[in-house]
C-alpha cells in the first residue's frame, strides 16, 4: 500500500541504506539455433548462406563500374548473391574485394584472357541469369556451380585460377 501523502517522514523512518546490486550472471548462449563459431552455421540446400549485412552488399554491387548488359536486375541479383556468400563464409559483412571476385567469376572482369576462357565464362553467365529469373532469390544456381574454395579465395587468386581453368565453375 502506498504512503500517505500528508504524513512527514523522518530520516529516521527512511530505509538505512541503498541496497547493493547483486553481481552479474555470466551470459551462456542457451538459445535454441544459436551459432557459436564457423562450425556451427548449417549447410544444405535449405539453409542457404547465412552472413551479417547482406543489404550493404547490394549497395556494393551498385556502386561498381561494370557493363550490366541487357538484364541489369538479374545481374546485381547474381552478383549480391556471390558477394553475400564471399562475405558469409567468412563471417563479415559485404567487401568490395568480394565484389570483384564476384565480377571475375561471372566472366566480367577477364582482361587479358584468352577467347576460349571469356566464351566459357560468358555461357555460364547467361545460363547463371536465365535461372535467376526463376529462382525465388537469384543465384542459387550460380551457388550451386562454384567450389566453395574458388568462392572464399582471394580475387587475385580468382582472376588467376579462373584464367587457367575456365571449366571450375559449372
Amino acid at each position: 500500500m502506498g504512503r500517505d501523502p500528508y504524513i512527514e517522514l523522518d530520516a529516521s523512518d527512511l530505509l538505512a541504506g541503498e541496497l547493493e546490486r547483486a553481481a552479474e550472471r555470466r551470459w551462456r548462449p542457451n538459445r535454441p539455433g544459436e551459432i557459436l563459431s564457423p562450425a556451427d552455421v548449417p549447410s544444405g540446400p535449405s539453409f542457404g548462406r547465412p552472413g551479417p549485412d547482406a543489404g550493404w552488399g547490394l549497395r556494393l554491387v551498385r556502386r561498381a563500374d561494370f557493363d550490366r548488359g541487357r538484364r541489369p536486375r538479374q545481374l546485381e541479383g547474381l552478383l549480391n548473391a556471390l558477394v553475400g556468400a564471399r562475405a558469409a563464409a567468412s563471417g563479415r559483412g559485404p567487401a568490395p574485394e568480394d565484389v570483384e571476385a564476384a565480377l571475375s567469376l561471372v566472366g566480367l572482369r577477364t582482361e587479358g584472357w584468352d577467347e576460349a576462357a571469356r566464351a566459357r565464362l560468358d555461357e555460364r553467365r547467361e545460363a547463371w541469369l536465365d535461372a535467376a529469373a526463376r529462382e525465388p532469390s537469384a543465384g542459387r544456381a550460380a551457388l550451386r556451380d562454384i567450389p566453395p574454395d574458388l568462392l572464399s579465395d582471394a580475387p587475385e587468386r580468382v582472376r588467376s585460377r579462373l584464367a587457367a581453368d575456365p571449366a571450375l565453375v559449372g
